[in-house]
């Protein structure tokens, strides 16, 4: 059967091909929420097949082989399967599918002249023993959120065909709307290093904070109530018991929803999915599950509750509810995590370079979209918004962008205020980053003692300094003020 190929995936094609003929035998495909990157794959199989070639496509999970084996099956191409016993088991068929998991418990690794691996940002150590063993063969990487750190060790050319945004103005994915509610105190919360670089919310101590705010389950309701009653929509809690307790409340307000999370059997998931889908209740909400492989097009309305510092978290959850589907015309996001305030759109989102694991790790700085926005709510139509223009044609008063501007500096500059608001946990990462900023400079750890005594009004001398992934842009703005200040006390500044 022929491929009737987007012109984006047309173009990726190309772009594969040009890499791999310049030698550049690892390249990594960005292909966005709604890209069709199966197809692509499929297409990529084919012609590998016609020439003789043994095609491996490698899925992150045994739930996306059945998947990616009826997208393969939908375009004729000769398939087998490696999992377990299952029925399409075919060694000798061309193409091969199988899951990273089953690749890592057999004994014999698998035979193949061309390797495709989806979600890689999820790097698996069996993937980087199959890139290590057969280092002269080309492998092609697939991922929404090539950020992890350390890819550029494996992968050698980023390939961007399309952004997010250049979808949704074509018409291939819907667009979407922020609308910010209540969400937690998340002062105590504590972080964690993630596996794929950067750290993050620990989960036991953010699920704490959220289930001791009593009142955030109802505002949850009213907004969702308020913005996207009658919508399908799923839902991420920062845990299974807070997603269990948000199913409780909402069928207890008269709306229908269900719970699912990775626990339950296969059976069980795949009945719920099917009867949310059917229209058969409202809400499906879930801890982590939906965040990747899920794929539901009616859906229309995603309930953030999961505070992440992981942009590869956000837009993956976010990309849950972009792709279009008869009758809907745009996607909901009703923000309880303060997510849209630290990372932005979702869609805005676009990689530029690959992390080689040579300098400090930062999601950050493998963005296009590297500057940071405040978020507020727009006075006309109460969505989130970042900058000084909505998407409605509102636009921030010039007046108010220096007052705004001003009181942001204020703010800064004071260390009662800052007092007032920092736990001693901000408090010691502040002085980590610090003491990190300095011994990359080669200044003396004194001058970060210094810069803490500036802030708070004591010596650091009771804090014991731990490992920071990185330096944050509060400790950048307050470094680079106190510079400025310093500066213009010297006479050096105008």
């Amino acid at each position: 059967m022929m491929m009737d190929l987007r012109p984006h995936q047309t173009q990726s094609i190309d772009m594969l091909r040009n890499s791999l003929s310049k030698g550049l035998n690892r390249p990594l495909l960005a292909a966005p929420t709604g890209f069709g990157k199966t197809v692509v794959a499929a297409q990529i199989a084919m012609m590998a097949a016609k020439k003789g070639k043994r095609v491996m496509f490698i899925c992150d999970r045994i739930k996306l082989v059945q998947q990616t084996l009826e997208t393969f099956d939908r375009f004729g191409i000769d398939v087998g399967v490696m999992q377990g016993n299952h029925e399409r088991t075919n060694y000798s068929a061309p193409v091969q599918i199988a899951s990273i998991q089953t690749l890592a418990r057999k004994q014999h690794l698998p035979i193949f002249d061309i390797c495709i691996m989806d979600e890689i940002h999820s790097l698996h150590k069996a993937h980087k023993k199959l890139m290590e063993v057969y280092n002269n063969l080309p492998f092609i990487g697939l991922s929404a959120t090539p950020y992890s750190k350390g890819l550029g060790k494996y992968f050698n050319d980023l390939l961007v065909p399309i952004t997010t945004e250049q979808l949704i103005d074509q018409g291939y994915l819907c667009e979407v709307d922020y609308y910010g509610g209540r969400k937690a105190n998340l002062d105590s919360v504590t972080r964690r290093a993630l596996p794929t670089g950067g750290t993050d919310y620990d989960p036991k101590s953010l699920s704490d904070a959220t289930e001791k705010d009593e009142k955030l389950v109802g505002d949850i309701i009213k907004n969702w109530l308020k913005w996207a009653e009658g919508r399908q929509s799923i839902a991420f809690a920062p845990s299974i018991r807070h997603s269990k307790e948000l199913v409780k409340q909402f069928n207890e307000a008269g709306i229908t929803a269900e719970h699912i999370d990775g626990y339950m059997d296969e059976e069980e998931r795949e009945v719920i999915y099917k009867a949310h889908d059917n229209g058969e209740f409202m809400i499906l909400s879930c801890s982590r599950l939906l965040n990747t492989g899920y794929d539901a097009p009616r859906v229309s309305c995603c309930i953030d509750c999961f505070p992440t510092f992981s942009k590869i978290v956000y837009q993956q959850r976010i990309g849950r509810v972009l792709r279009i589907s008869e009758g809907k015309e745009k996607a909901i996001v009703l923000d309880h995590a303060g997510n849209y305030g630290r990372h932005g759109p979702a869609e805005s989102i676009v990689p530029d370079v690959l992390d080689d694991g040579t300098q400090r790790y930062s999601e950050k700085d493998l963005l296009k979209n590297k500057k940071e926005t405040k978020a507020r709510q727009c006075p006309q139509c109460t969505q989130q918004m970042c900058g000084v223009r909505c998407k409605c044609g509102y636009e921030v008063p010039m007046k108010q962008r220096e007052m705004e501007s001003t009181d942001e500096m204020l703010t800064k500059l004071s260390p009662e205020q800052r007092n007032r608001k920092h736990t001693s946990e901000d408090k010691r990462t502040f002085y980590s980053e610090l003491l990190l900023f300095t011994r990359s400079k080669g200044y003396k750890d004194s001058w970060a003692a210094h810069k803490y005594r500036d802030r708070y009004g004591v010596w650091p001398n009771a804090i014991k300094p731990i490992w920071v992934p990185g330096i944050s842009n509060d400790t950048h703005d307050y470094i680079t003020s106190s510079q400025i200040r310093w500066a213009k006390g010297k006479g050096k500044v105008a």
